[in-house]
C-alpha cells in the first residue's frame, strides 16, 4: 500500500496555471498545499526562440524555469513539490495517486486544482512512429491516441517542453535541411528560428494559407516574407509519410530532410480528468469561477475549456497569462475571497522574419465556419507619417458581426481583430482590441476610444474614425 500524505489543497501541473496556483496560495497566505511537477517548467513560448539563440543566445536552458530561485515564486516551493505524474484521481474519497517519484505516494486532498496542460498533436501518418520506449517521455497525442514521446521517429520533433527544445537545439546544430509541419505561432517562430540557425526550410500547411489565426489576405504577407528569405511554402498540402529522408506529400511529392518538426497544434491533457468521472469537452468543463462539475476541483490553464466572451461558443484559448488569471481566480474561490473570470478570447501575438502580427477573436473565416454572418473591414496602417523616410506600412483587420439575435449578437459587434505591420509591435493594439472585442463593443462603439497622434509613430489618419465611415456604408447598404 502507498504512503499517504494529506494536504488541503493539491495541485496537479507545473505549468503557468499550477505555479501561479501555489504562488497565490502562498502570497494569501496559505501553507497547506502540494503541487505535483511531471516535467522541468518552462517559458513555453519562448521555446523557438531558445532554439533560434538570437534572442536567447545561452540557448533551451536559458528558459527552463528553476523553481527554487525563481523570483516570483516563494524560496521554500521546493518543500511542497511532488516529482512525478497523477495517475489516478479518487474524487468520492479525495485523493490522487502520484507515481514516477521514488515511489508511490497517496495524497488526500480537501481541494484539487487540475492543471494538466497541453501536449502536441501529431497527425497519425505511416512513419511518425519509431521503435522507441513505450514508457519513456511524456505525452504527445498521435491522432486519438495519448501516446509517449519516446515512441516517435528519430528523425521526428515536437515542442513544448525543456527536452524538446534542448533536442531541436542540437538538431540545429548539425542540421541543413527541415519541414515543418504546421505553421501556428510557434511553427512559424520555428521556422524563423532554424533560418536563423543556417538551415534550408520547408513549411508545409495543410490549409490554404498559412496560419489560421489570420485571414487568407493578411496572411498573404506572411507567405510573402517566408518566401523572400529563402523559405519553400507549401500551402494545401497534405503529408502521406515520414521516410528516414524527409516526407512524401499526398501528390506523390517528395522532400528531402534531415528532420521534421510538428508544430500541428496542442490539445488538453484531459484523460485523467474524464476517468475521474469530470464533465469535458475539447477540455475539462469549469464555469466562471473555474469550478468544474465536481464542487471541490478547478482547472486552470490549457486543459481548461471556457466560454468565450464574444459568442458565448465554448472555446481552448490556450494562453499562459490567462492561465495565471484563472489561477488567481480559482485559489480565491478556495480561500473564500470569490472573484470570477472576466470574459475572455483566444488572442494572438507574433512575429514572422521582421514581420510583427497579432489576432484577437475570430477571423472572417472561422466565425463564417461556425455560421456567424460577419464582414471583413480591412484598412492600411502607416507606422509614421506617409512622407517619413522611415515610414513602414501595415494592415489592421476588423471581423463586424451582421448579427445573430439567437446567439445575442448585434449587428456591428466586433468579434475579431488582426493586424500586420513592419517596424512595431502591434500589442497594444492587440491588447485594445482584446477589451473591445470580450466587452462586445460594436464598431460605432470606437468612437469612445480616442486616437493619439504622433509624426514619428503612425499618420495623422484616425483609424477608428475610418472604421466608423467603413461601418455606416456597411449597414447603410448591406
Amino acid at each position: 500500500m502507498a504512503p499517504t500524505l494529506k494536504k488541503k489543497v493539491l495541485i496537479v501541473g507545473g505549468g503557468p496555471g499550477g505555479r501561479v496556483s501555489y504562488m497565490v496560495l502562498r502570497n494569501m497566505g496559505f501553507d497547506d498545499a502540494a503541487i505535483v511537477v511531471n516535467e522541468e517548467p518552462t517559458i513555453i513560448c519562448s521555446l523557438p526562440y531558445a532554439v533560434g539563440r538570437k534572442l536567447v543566445p545561452e540557448g533551451p536552458e536559458q528558459v527552463v524555469v528553476d523553481m527554487a530561485r525563481a523570483d516570483r515564486l516563494p524560496p521554500d516551493m521546493m518543500k511542497d513539490v511532488l516529482f512525478g505524474e497523477a495517475v489516478r484521481l479518487d474524487l468520492e474519497n479525495h485523493s490522487a495517486l502520484i507515481e514516477g517519484g521514488e515511489e508511490p505516494l497517496e495524497v488526500t486532498f480537501e481541494k484539487l486544482i487540475l492543471a494538466p496542460g497541453a501536449v502536441p498533436w501529431i497527425p497519425p501518418v505511416p512513419g511518425v512512429l519509431g521503435e522507441g520506449s513505450a514508457d519513456g517521455g511524456t505525452w504527445v497525442w498521435y491522432g486519438r491516441e495519448l501516446i509517449r514521446r519516446d515512441r516517435l521517429a528519430p528523425n521526428v520533433y515536437s515542442l513544448r517542453g525543456a527536452a524538446d527544445a534542448r533536442a531541436l537545439d542540437a538538431f540545429a546544430e548539425k542540421a541543413k535541411r527541415a519541414v515543418v509541419v504546421g505553421t501556428g505561432a510557434i511553427g512559424l517562430e520555428l521556422v524563423e528560428a532554424l533560418v536563423d540557425r543556417g538551415l534550408t526550410v520547408t513549411v508545409l500547411e495543410a490549409l490554404p494559407h498559412v496560419t489560421s489565426a489570420l485571414d487568407g489576405e493578411m496572411a498573404a504577407h506572411l507567405e510573402e516574407r517566408l518566401v523572400s528569405r529563402g523559405v519553400t511554402v507549401a500551402t494545401g498540402a497534405l503529408l502521406a509519410e515520414v521516410t528516414p529522408r524527409g516526407v512524401v506529400l499526398g501528390d506523390g511529392t517528395t522532400i528531402e530532410a534531415d528532420g521534421v518538426l510538428f508544430a500541428t497544434g496542442v490539445r488538453p491533457n484531459a484523460e485523467l480528468a474524464r476517468a475521474a468521472g469530470l464533465v469535458v469537452g475539447r477540455g475539462i468543463v469549469v464555469d466562471e469561477a473555474m469550478r468544474t462539475s465536481h464542487p471541490d476541483v478547478f482547472a486552470v490553464g490549457d486543459g481548461a475549456e471556457i466560454i468565450d466572451g464574444p459568442t458565448g461558443k465554448a472555446v481552448l484559448p490556450l494562453i499562459g497569462t490567462l492561465a495565471m488569471r484563472q489561477a488567481l481566480v480559482a485559489v480565491s474561490q478556495i480561500l473564500g475571497r470569490p472573484m470570477t473570470l472576466p470574459p475572455a478570447t483566444p488572442w494572438g501575438v507574433s512575429e514572422t522574419l521582421g514581420l510583427h502580427w497579432a489576432s484577437v477573436g475570430w477571423t472572417e473565416e472561422a466565425a463564417s465556419g461556425i455560421g456567424l454572418p460577419v464582414v471583413g473591414l480591412t484598412l492600411p496602417y502607416n507606422t509614421r507619417e506617409p512622407y517619413m523616410a522611415l515610414n513602414r506600412k501595415g494592415f489592421w483587420k476588423l471581423v463586424v458581426a451582421r448579427g445573430d439575435e439567437a446567439k445575442g449578437i448585434t449587428p456591428g459587434q466586433i468579434v475579431g481583430f488582426q493586424a500586420i505591420m513592419e517596424d512595431k509591435s502591434p500589442l497594444f493594439l492587440a491588447e485594445r482590441f482584446l477589451d473591445i472585442v470580450t466587452r462586445r463593443e460594436t464598431v460605432m462603439d470606437l468612437l469612445n476610444h480616442y486616437f493619439i497622434h504622433s509624426p514619428a509613430h503612425n499618420d495623422v489618419n484616425d483609424p477608428y474614425l475610418q472604421l466608423v465611415f467603413m461601418a455606416q456604408r456597411m449597414f447603410q447598404n448591406p
